[in-house]
């Protein structure tokens, strides 16, 4: 979910170009270079093809960045904050307690933030270190208050034990996921989606009270 979680397919549906609101002009301006980012690979997209593709000229297109450095952290940082707002609804969406919030967003990562972006992220690293720095702590601010607010919620309602250290736990939790993503299980021969489950599973065990396990142990069932 964390390495990866900048998705832009179907976001938004963008009205013609000539009948767009500023607001609506940058989002196409995002969203369009996203998309060839994936297609191409960062380094071969250029300003020209990204303005070609937003049906703008390229000094409409350097109104609103510096250069490809400074759209690259705008663009990826706009998508960062459209995910941000789709995994809110998807936790909301869930209506049950923090343990199907957990689930709801693994399934939203499944479905939204793997894939092509891995190597886009990748990408970002080697060519724009500094953007990919920026880009690193958007994310850690998304996935800790995500599980700060998921750890205080299933403390509140008793699904997660009482003695949980939120700072800690967190920390933990965001490097066990990246672990996930890094190159050290890069050549692995398990199914990933299947480790990914595995790794929630074992991540809710480990702060669940009596209440809550009870509760895991029966979503576990329905799954056979």
């Amino acid at each position: 979910m964390y390495k990866t979680f900048f998705r832009a397919r179907e976001i938004l549906t963008f009205a013609p170009h000539f009948m767009m609101t500023p607001d609506q002009d940058i989002q196409r301006i995002y969203t369009k270079g996203f998309e060839l980012f994936k297609q191409f690979g960062i380094k071969a997209v250029t300003m020209d093809q990204i303005s070609q593709a937003c049906g703008i000229s390229k000094r409409t297109l350097y109104k609103h960045v510096d250069n490809k450095q400074d759209y690259l952290k705008k663009a990826f940082l706009f998508i960062a904050e459209v995910m941000n707002r789709e995994l809110h609804a998807a936790v909301n969406s869930a209506n049950g307690n923090a343990i199907d919030e957990l689930f709801a967003i693994e399934k939203f990562a499944e479905l939204r933030m793997r894939g092509e972006e891995d190597k886009l992220i990748f990408q970002l690293g080697y060519y724009y270190p500094e953007v990919a720095s920026i880009l690193k702590k958007k994310r850690e601010e998304i996935v800790f208050s995500f599980t700060r607010t998921n750890l205080n919620k299933g403390i509140d309602e008793g699904t997660y034990r009482n003695d949980l250290h939120i700072e800690h736990i967190a920390m933990l939790y965001y490097g066990h996921i990246l672990a996930l993503h890094e190159s050290v299980i890069s050549d692995t021969t398990l199914d990933l989606d299947d480790l990914r489950n595995t790794s929630l599973k074992y991540h809710i065990r480990g702060i669940a009270s009596a209440k809550g396990l009870e509760y895991l142990n029966k979503l576990i069932q329905t799954e056979q």
